[in-house]
Order: structure tokens, then C-alpha cells, then sequence
């Protein structure tokens, strides 16, 4: 008899919807475990009352709800869950860590709340775009002081409970040498780290927005003042990143500032993407300049695969291709 009434509380509880779509916070799939228990208990618990019959009710009503429930828990658990992510990116693109065991993490959310394997590697550009970063998996985040993993992208995240960290970086350049590990602070002018306090500031929607940046340190360990958008990889990479294409007018130049060809590289490719959205180029130049950038970003890296870094001379050759790439895209948009 007990094993019909569990088979009836079972059967009643896999009628419960199932909760296990994909969210965009942890604490929402929290939340739906939670009900999810709840309400397969409380089916489960009126399914085997009824099927037990007058006599055995109570125990029907017992074992159907503890079916349920567990059912309902079952139910709910997604194999993509927040037991197993390093956290998860809000609509705004900002990043939430999560305090989950390393052995454990295996991906996480992305701004549209769906799951993704690994650890992010890239980041959000100014119209909220993935944008994959062309380095090793090693040096795309890092782990902070309280053990929550942060993508290397990120100028600032929330932490494990919740509170906002500004400024975060996976390390700091002190008279030109990369000291890696959590920091959180910012360079003044003449390159000099200032531990405690970020640049940036909040918009209309309170989102914190960074500033950019009086300067960067290049590959070299060199300070190249000006201002700049980007970040530094674990490694002390500096990986210039894209803005929003509102940011640029329609006359607006394709020569970049001097950079390392690394930055110039991003640099460029958000500028052709711009003009592609403006209408300041068309499809087909846009496209055929994207295609001559990726060619330059394969020998790059292909060139700094070789020696560690590239060399003053490849430095300068792929510095000479951009040059002739920059020339093009302002011919094609004035035609």
C-alpha cells in the first residue's frame, strides 16, 4: 500500500512546473528551490490523500508530501546552477561574484540570464555587446581576497554579499613593474598607482560607470599618457576596450592616438563598427576593413607567440599595417 502512495505522491509531484529556466541572479534560483519544495509538498500531499483512500489518508497525505517535495526540490535544480557558477553579469553588465569552491565553478550567467561554460573572457562594450578577449583562459580573471572569482575586465563588482567594489583590478604597475594580485585603486597622471580610491562615478540610474583612464603602462612596462578606456589582464596586459557608437560624431578621425598596437587594434575595430551602425560606412567596406584588422590581429599574435612579446621591429610593422588600414577607412568614408 505505502509503495502506491509514494508512487502517487511521486506521479502528483511531476506535475509541478518546472522552475529550472534560466535566471538571471542566484537568488532567484534560490528562491525557486525553495518554492519549488513548497508547492511539490503541498501537491503531493493533497494527490496522496485522495489516492489513499478514508482509511489511510494521514499517511498518504505523510508520504505524498514528502514525495513531492523532494520531487519539487529536484524539479527546480538546473545543472546550470549557481552552486556551480562564478557569478553571474545584471543587465547593467556588471558583474556579481559568487562564493562557490573553485573545484565547482564551471560557467555562468551571462546579462540575458543565460548559462555559459567557463570563466568569461572578454567583456561588455558600450552597447552591451560580448566582446572575447584574445588572451590565455589564466589571464582572463582572478580570485580576490575573499576567494570570489572577477573577471580581469571588470572595473569594479559586487561581491558574495552584495557590496559593491569600485575600482577592482587584477593588479598594479609600480614604477613599471606589474605586481599582480586584488587591487583596488587608480593612476594618477604621471602613472603613479593611488591604492583606495577608483575613478568613476555613478550615472542617472546610479549604474557606476568608470572613468577613463589619465594613461596606461604598454607591454614594455612604459607609461603612455592620455586618456584611455581598458583594462590589464592578470598577465599586466592593457587590453583597450570599446564604447558606445553615440560617443562618436560622424567626423569623427580614424587615426588613433600613438598606442601600443594591441590598444590601436581595439581601437580601430570599435571605431569601423561605429561608422558600420552610423551608416558612415557600408557594409561591405565595413566588413572588408574588419577583415583586413583580423589579418593584423593574427599576425600579431602570431608574432608575439613566437618571441614572448613583440619585437621594436614587428612593433613597428604592425604599427605600419594599421597605419595603412586607418588611411583606407577614411578614404572609404569620404567617398
Amino acid at each position: 500500500m505505502r509503495k502506491h502512495l509514494l508512487a502517487a505522491g511521486i506521479a502528483a509531484a511531476a506535475l509541478i512546473p518546472s522552475f529550472a529556466l534560466a535566471q538571471q541572479t542566484c537568488e532567484q534560483q534560490r528562491q525557486n528551490r525553495v518554492a519549488g519544495t513548497v508547492v511539490g509538498a503541498g501537491i503531493g500531499a493533497l494527490a496522496g490523500s485522495a489516492i489513499a483512500g478514508r482509511g489511510d489518508r494521514t499517511t498518504g497525505a505523510v508520504i505524498g508530501g514528502l514525495g513531492g517535495a523532494i520531487i519539487g526540490n529536484q524539479v527546480s535544480k538546473s545543472n546550470a546552477d549557481c552552486a556551480h557558477a562564478y557569478g553571474y553579469y545584471d543587465s547593467n553588465g556588471a558583474w556579481h561574484a559568487n562564493a562557490v569552491e573553485r573545484s565547482a565553478a564551471a560557467g555562468y550567467y551571462d546579462r540575458n540570464g543565460v548559462w555559459v561554460d567557463g570563466a568569461p573572457n572578454g567583456y561588455y562594450d558600450g552597447q552591451g555587446r560580448w566582446v572575447t578577449a584574445d588572451t590565455a583562459s589564466s589571464a582572463n580573471g582572478y580570485y580576490d581576497r575573499n576567494n570570489v572569482w572577477v573577471p580581469a575586465s571588470a572595473q569594479g563588482y559586487y561581491d558574495a554579499n552584495g557590496q559593491w567594489i569600485a575600482g577592482a583590478n587584477s593588479g598594479h604597475y609600480e614604477q613599471g613593474r606589474w605586481i599582480a594580485g586584488p587591487a583596488v585603486g587608480h593612476y594618477d597622471a604621471n602613472g603613479r598607482w593611488v591604492d583606495g580610491q577608483a575613478l568613476g562615478h555613478r550615472d542617472a540610474r546610479g549604474v557606476w560607470v568608470a572613468d577613463a583612464q589619465p594613461g596606461y603602462y604598454d607591454i614594455n612596462g612604459r607609461w603612455v599618457a592620455g586618456p584611455a578606456q581598458g583594462y590589464y589582464d592578470t598577465q599586466g596586459r592593457w587590453h583597450g576596450t570599446a564604447v558606445s557608437a553615440q560617443n562618436y560624431r560622424s567626423d569623427a578621425t580614424y587615426e588613433a592616438p600613438r598606442r601600443d598596437a594591441r590598444s590601436r587594434e581595439a581601437w580601430l575595430d570599435q571605431r569601423i563598427r561605429a561608422a558600420m551602425n552610423d551608416g558612415d560606412l557600408s557594409r561591405r567596406e565595413g566588413y572588408r576593413a574588419l577583415q583586413t584588422l583580423n589579418e593584423i590581429r593574427r599576425q600579431d599574435m602570431s608574432l608575439s607567440r613566437r618571441y614572448g612579446q613583440l619585437s621594436r621591429r614587428d612593433e613597428a610593422r604592425i604599427q605600419r599595417r594599421l597605419d595603412d588600414l586607418s588611411a583606407s577607412v577614411r578614404a572609404d568614408r569620404r567617398d
